[in-house]
């Protein structure tokens, strides 16, 4: 695949304390992307500035301004509907690459099947590199959706996938968290490979919109019925993973009337707890599953957004 051609697609908004160092180290690919396609958000700050002197220097830079504040999944949509590539890299505007993380992705796809492939990151945090909750995930891979109906495994900065996914992708449904849905949908249409090596710093910050835990960023993001009832309409979706979501949309539907710990929920958890627990490596999984599973019997999802 040394012919593939790499659209790289980066969403920006007020980004400025960290965008120059972000786009130096894609534009440093030691396989060069093809375009780099850059939304920007409205920003208010000095990032539109700094964007227009990279576009300067490098002529792969095609760079967009919306007309008005969008959000950051509605920023995404219209950033890969402009991306011409082959494959579709997704870009955060803070963190850095490795050089060797777009040629370490393509050369994932070793058959048609595969539609996805996901590198690992470490955490830069006040300049410190912590690898600890990583190494404590186990990475995706396959097409088993179940495995990603309650938890967000895949980030988008991890991302690349075949331009022929978009279509299946978009529209991305409001209050969704756009990478998770691409994770799932991947699934649907084919298989997802992990790369284990780590290719991206990702950068932990007081504005990050993932790790902010104010309420307002909470607001943005489903409840878990609502993300699964989302799920449930993917035309692709497999037999068993529909009957499996009708199982769990039930469960939460009697949980709402019945407030508290649910007897039926708890089993359902407990005899799906490798599907539903497994990505975490656990010192004694058997307990840890066993206290997952009484732990999420009792809690309320609503109004947890997905970051419970």
């Amino acid at each position: 695949m040394s012919d593939a051609r790499i659209s790289v697609v980066l969403c920006t908004y007020n980004g400025s304390a960290f965008i120059d160092e972000q786009i130096a180290s894609i534009t440093a690919q030691e396989y060069a992307p093809y375009e780099i396609i850059i939304q920007d958000d409205r920003s208010t700050d000095d990032t539109w500035d700094k964007l227009q002197r990279w576009q300067q220097k490098d002529e792969r830079i095609r760079l967009f301004r919306n007309a008005e504040n969008l959000g950051y999944n509605r920023n995404f949509e219209l950033a890969m509907k402009l991306a011409t590539g082959d494959f579709i890299a997704i870009s955060d505007q803070d963190d850095i690459w490795l050089p060797k993380k777009l040629g370490s992705l393509l050369q994932a796809f070793t058959g048609d099947d595969i539609v996805l492939a996901h590198n690992r990151s470490v955490r830069l945090e006040n300049g410190e590199l912590d690898y600890k909750k990583s190494k404590l995930q186990h990475h995706f891979s396959g097409d088993d959706t179940r495995k990603l109906l309650f938890f967000n495994q895949i980030m988008g900065h991890d991302m690349l996938f075949r331009q022929s996914l978009v279509q299946h992708i978009l529209p991305i449904p409001a209050g969704m968290s756009y990478d998770w849905w691409i994770a799932v949908v991947a699934t649907c249409y084919g298989r997802v490979v992990s790369v284990e090596d780590y290719l991206v710093y990702h950068r932990i910050h007081g504005n990050n919109n993932y790790f902010s835990k104010t309420a307002a960023s909470k607001k943005k993001e489903l409840d878990l019925d609502a993300t699964l009832r989302l799920f449930y309409t993917i035309p692709a979706l497999k037999p068993a993973v529909k009957t499996y979501l009708s199982t769990l949309l039930n469960l939460l539907e009697q949980k709402q009337h019945q407030p508290g710990f649910s007897r039926p929920f708890f089993f359902f958890l407990y005899r799906n707890r490798k599907t539903i627990f497994g990505h975490k490596r656990r010192l004694f999984p058997e307990i840890s599953y066993l206290k997952n599973s009484i732990k999420y019997a009792k809690l309320d999802f609503k109004g947890k957004g997905i970051t419970f």
